[in-house]
């Protein structure tokens, strides 16, 4: 995914404008004025200075240490990759103009005065001039390599944020949709046993149903403790004992290390409903359902095992969709592919009698 969601938060790479890279401009400003040393020595040695390669060694350290200072600004302000025309004009007239600025410098200082000036200069330019060219050529180009790089870089950050807020939108989408799912069954509880004038139960049922819905209005974000999604599981679980009695059996066996995990919020719950909808509710004789959370490395395991009839598949006519999984199991496999990509999975198998439902996320180390 172009935007990485872990435990119901987005990440963004952060963008960081440092500018033109100093070490290739460094590299760039020592390796020109070595090789502009040759033609350097070459002009001095034509001209009669002795010793020429003394001169001219000195000359290009001290124009690289002025070359060092000025590349960061050239290579911002002439780069390739912002403006072409501009930059090759820039490139030209820089290039030209320090050249005759160092043969007019080398001239003054080092050339004896019998000498004609222009035609000193004209060689010393001559041997420059390339060098100098080059030199620039380069570090624009290092310069227009970092501003492509920092165009992609922005650009891309532009499409992970989008993406992002695609994938926050959806997620919060999906779990709203969630809510109203199993509140709607659970009010229908209390209507029923209100209506078989067993007030007591019914406002016990209410309570479990109030707390199930401050959880829904509480929870703004994804990720929430272990604990918090289990008692989400709990009373739901009282919810369809009021209503079914004795036919739901309830077992529990949980990890002491799954309770220190984070999981995203309800989660768990619809894989509850969906067993207890098409498999407990199915059958008239008492039924178990075995739920189980495991933590080994890396990974939480939460498992829904479940009694059900012998033929436990839901018929068309339940609600059932993507291959076998209802509206609550769709809906968790739709979320866990937008968290986790391919490290997470929801798995629905049946057997004669019974259906079993494991959902594995991955976990950080606590």
């Amino acid at each position: 995914m172009p935007a990485s969601i872990r435990g119901g938060q987005p990440s963004s790479t952060q963008t960081t404008d440092d500018g033109p890279s100093l070490l290739w401009l460094t590299v760039t400003v020592l390796g020109c004025s070595l090789a502009g040393f040759i033609p350097l020595d070459q002009a001095l040695y034509r001209l009669g200075i002795d010793p020429a390669a003394g001169h001219a060694f000195r000359w290009q350290m001290g124009s690289a240490v002025v070359w060092l200072l000025v590349a960061k600004p050239i290579a911002r302000r002439w780069s390739l990759a912002d403006s072409e025309f501009g930059a090759l004009g820039g490139i030209a007239a820089m290039a030209l103009v320090t050249t005759l600025l160092n043969a007019k410098l080398i001239v003054r200082f080092n050339v004896p005065e019998f000498q004609r000036p222009t035609v000193a200069a004209v060689e010393v330019v001559l041997g420059m001039l390339p060098i100098h060219a080059l030199m620039l050529c380069l570090i624009s180009l290092v310069g227009s390599w970092t501003s492509a790089r920092r165009q992609r870089q922005r650009a891309a950050d532009r499409e992970a944020t989008l993406s992002a807020s695609v994938v926050r939108a959806e997620l919060d989408a999906l779990r709203t949709r969630l809510q109203p799912h199993f509140l709607l069954n659970a009010l229908n509880t209390v209507v029923g046993l209100a209506r078989r004038n067993d007030g007591e139960r019914a406002a016990e049922v209410a309570a479990d149903l109030g707390e199930l819905l401050r959880f829904s209005l509480a929870e703004s974000g994804d990720a929430v403790p272990f604990d918090a999604e289990r008692e989400i599981v709990e009373r739901y679980v009282a919810i369809e004992q009021a209503r079914l009695g004795e036919r739901l059996q309830v077992t529990w066996d949980l990890d002491p290390a799954a309770r220190t995990t984070r999981l995203p919020a309800l989660m768990w719950q619809p894989l509850v409903e969906n067993a207890i909808r098409h498999g407990i509710s199915r059958i008239e004789r008492p039924g178990t359902l075995w739920l189980r959370a495991r933590r080994t490395e890396g990974r939480l395991e939460l498992m829904v095992d479940t009694d059900g009839p012998d033929d436990a598949r839901p018929t068309a006519t339940e609600g059932m969709e993507l291959g076998g999984l209802g509206l609550g199991l769709s809906t968790v496999e739709r979320r866990l592919e937008l968290l986790y990509g391919g490290n997470a999975s929801v798995t629905l198998t049946y057997r004669p009698g019974g259906s079993r439902t494991i959902l594995v996320i991955p976990v950080s180390a606590q």
